[in-house]
């Protein structure tokens, strides 16, 4: 009965707000159908605003829809070496639905890059790399490839950036091939003096000349050293090994050259006749692009020891028989040697006796 009462009562109310509408006009539909749409929706919405909420979602797929061409692109590492060549490939995309069409690359190279080669349809002006793939279909893909050389001038850690677009049916799309860095390298020299030749048991003396020509300091220089030879001095911080000795120098600025001297004593077994060789390298923790000079080899003949004179021992003479000598008369005084005169009687005169 309470039931009744009040679904009656709600009938009621709907009657008279039906009876009212002529008499407030169409506005009043108006307003209530407004009212209606402000409610939830049958999403948890409201109406007008949950388009207005949504714009960016709407806004990023028709972006992807517009996109009629892709391009990708991708690069030779992280790291590469002057002087050496890359590949940096690349792949364009026809995707939106219609007839075919002109497809164009184009990338711009910085000036440490050298173009050596790339499909028979590009061709480069400058630094721009520009290929013309001709008629392309949709859902065709088209793949290249832009082979460069980097230059031996290219300065350590510098960055290359390789810029790129492709352009279809009037589309364009832009994407920049990974960043590649150039390496710090250094070119290290190695050359080194010694004698002809050393007496055996003797110490040889060596000088060895370590020289960074660049482009970058050369961190971490070692000289390691090998031969039948042992070290006396030096004058770098030198560690013995197994055959040799290992010393460090340190960093090597471009440009700087390090002398060091050594004096080392050949092993027992190196004896005179044979030819002494001795040999040194020099390594380093940076990259270096030219190992034929890091290494040198230096012969040295060892001679026998110089004979010292023999001592003769003294000889015994046999005893010299003298002569006898006869005594020469001795002389007076006054003149010549004269023979005592006889006088008639033979008894010898003086010359007095004979004066008078």
């Amino acid at each position: 009965m309470v039931i009744g009462k009040r679904s009656g009562r709600a009938g009621a109310r709907g009657v008279a707000v039906l009876a009212a509408a002529p008499l407030l006009g169409v506005p009043l539909l108006g307003a209530a159908a407004g009212a209606h749409a402000d409610g939830p929706g049958p999403s948890g919405h409201k109406g007008q605003h949950a388009h207005k909420g949504r714009p960016a979602k709407h806004q990023k797929k028709a972006h992807k829809k517009s996109l009629s061409v892709q391009l990708h692109t991708s690069g030779p590492g992280k790291t590469v070496l002057p002087g050496r060549t890359y590949d940096w490939p690349f792949a364009v995309t026809a995707k939106a639905p219609g007839k075919a069409g002109r497809a164009v690359f184009r990338a711009t190279l910085p000036k440490s890059l050298e173009f050596v080669s790339g499909r028979r349809d590009c061709a480069v002006s400058g630094w721009t790399v520009e290929c013309d793939f001709g008629a392309v279909r949709p859902g065709e893909t088209i793949a290249g490839m832009i082979r460069a050389r980097v230059a031996r001038r290219a300065r350590p850690g510098e960055e290359l950036r390789i810029p790129a677009t492709v352009t279809w049916h009037g589309k364009r799309d832009a994407a920049a091939f990974p960043v590649a860095r150039v390496a710090r390298t250094a070119d290290l020299v190695l050359s080194k003096s010694a004698p002809a030749t050393a007496r055996t048991g003797a110490p040889i003396s060596y000088e060895l000349k370590v020289r960074n020509r660049g482009p970058a300091t050369a961190e971490d220089v070692f000289v390691r050293a090998s031969g039948p030879v042992r070290l006396l001095s030096g004058n770098a911080a030198c560690i013995p090994e197994e055959r040799g000795f290992v010393c460090g120098v340190g960093a090597l600025r471009p440009g700087e050259t390090r002398t060091l001297r050594f004096k080392v004593l050949p092993a027992g077994n190196v004896r005179a006749g044979r030819v002494l060789r001795y040999g040194s390298r020099v390594t380093s923790s940076t990259t270096d692009l030219n190992t034929a000079n890091n290494s040198i080899t230096v012969r040295t003949r060892i001679t026998a020891k110089k004979a010292a004179p023999a001592k003769k021992p003294p000889s015994k003479k046999a005893p010299v028989k003298k002569s006898p000598v006869k005594k020469a008369p001795a002389k007076r005084p006054g003149g010549k040697k004269h023979a005592p005169k006889k006088d008639h009687g033979g008894a010898p005169q003086t010359k007095r006796a004979a004066a008078r």
